[in-house]
């Protein structure tokens, strides 16, 4: 699959995984998954996969 650059918010499709956020934050995808673990990055997991929603990540990091 090719791996479209994100150059800004406005890049960012509405709901992300983890790699897509540790990209943007300049974590480890592990890091960014603990974070979901323990609910300090508002996120839903659907079996293995874990989804962010775009605006709640902005809101939690304070690009909103």
């Amino acid at each position: 699959m090719l791996k479209t650059r994100i150059l800004s918010w406005g890049d960012v499709p509405a709901i992300i995984d983890l790699e897509q956020a540790s990209d943007l934050l300049g974590l480890s995808i592990d890091s960014v998954r603990r974070y979901c673990v323990m609910g300090d990055i508002p996120a839903v997991q659907i079996g293995k996969q874990w989804r962010i929603d775009k605006y709640n990540l902005m809101k939690k990091f304070g690009y909103l």
